[in-house]
């Protein structure tokens, strides 16, 4: 039997506030951007690009919501950002200048007790200055890239937090043995609670700072290159016994990145077979 599309997809957002009046508290444009990721998400299934959608759940240690920008109604000023629906303005740590004119605004909430907002803004960006260099690159999982050109690439090493990880990942399933022991179901251990809310704040730790490589990685390439010329993907570790570094789904990400710098500044990526 097909699956099929539920009719909410096809109701206005006007004709679902009318038949769940608990609608009408939430922002209009961050239900419409739902109804629109739930369009996409069957689209992409009936075309074979992903599985079928499955719905969010209330116990997903992470939830979000994305509304538009309409005539200032998302602003920032003085240490505090306005959102639609909020009559009150929200205090916020802001880690970055905002540039440019706000689009969207992303609101997460982690455990309900970390909130995020991620701002989605338009702005021109000026080209870097042209150096006339070529490089040629090949993933390495020990350094990421492998130049045939000398440049000094920042230094990148997780081992520490690795260990940390694996001390944390241990001390869990120890707690979760001895609540499994006094027969308590772990939503209610304490223990195991806290203890995983640690794991997850240190593996968010070693994502953040993996992606914070990459960004400094590919700028300093399109900073200093004018054609950057990517040859393979394979392998250069010299110690084949040793844990890698980096894998190929940080090499992507790399290369992801590259791909819209070069864009951004006006430099040229090639992907050669």
């Amino acid at each position: 039997m097909n699956k099929q599309e539920p009719g909410i997809d096809k109701m206005t957002p006007a004709q679902l506030k009318q038949a769940h009046p608990f609608l009408k508290e939430v922002d209009s444009l961050a239900l419409a951007n739902a109804q629109r990721n739930l369009e996409r998400a069957f689209r992409n299934y009936h075309n074979g690009r992903a599985g079928y959608p499955k719905l969010k759940s209330k116990k997903n240690s992470w939830q979000s919501y994305t509304t538009n920008n309409q005539k200032g109604t998302i602003h920032l000023s003085e240490g505090y950002l306005k959102l639609p629906k909020l009559k009150e303005r929200v205090a916020l740590n802001q880690h970055r200048e905002v540039k440019g004119e706000i689009k969207s605004a992303t609101i997460s909430a982690k455990n309900n007790q970390e909130f995020y907002v991620s701002l989605l803004c338009l702005e021109e960006i000026p080209p870097l200055k042209k150096t006339g260099e070529v490089v040629h690159l090949n993933f390495d999982e020990e350094h990421l890239v492998q130049l045939d050109r000398k440049l000094i690439l920042p230094k990148f090493c997780q081992e520490k937090l690795e260990q940390k990880i694996e001390q944390a990942e241990r001390r869990l399933s120890c707690r979760k043995k001895a609540a499994r022991r006094k027969k308590i179901q772990l939503q209610s251990a304490q223990n195991y609670q806290k203890q995983k809310r640690i794991v997850e704040q240190l593996q968010q730790e070693k994502a953040n700072q993996m992606k914070n490589h990459l960004e400094q990685v590919s700028f300093l390439l399109v900073n200093h290159f004018d054609k950057i010329n990517i040859q393979s993907q394979s392998s250069n570790l010299e110690a084949p016994n040793a844990i890698p570094n980096f894998q190929l789904k940080d090499w992507k990400q790399f290369v992801s990145k590259l791909r819209y710098k070069t864009q951004w500044y006006q430099k040229e990526l090639v992907k050669q077979k």
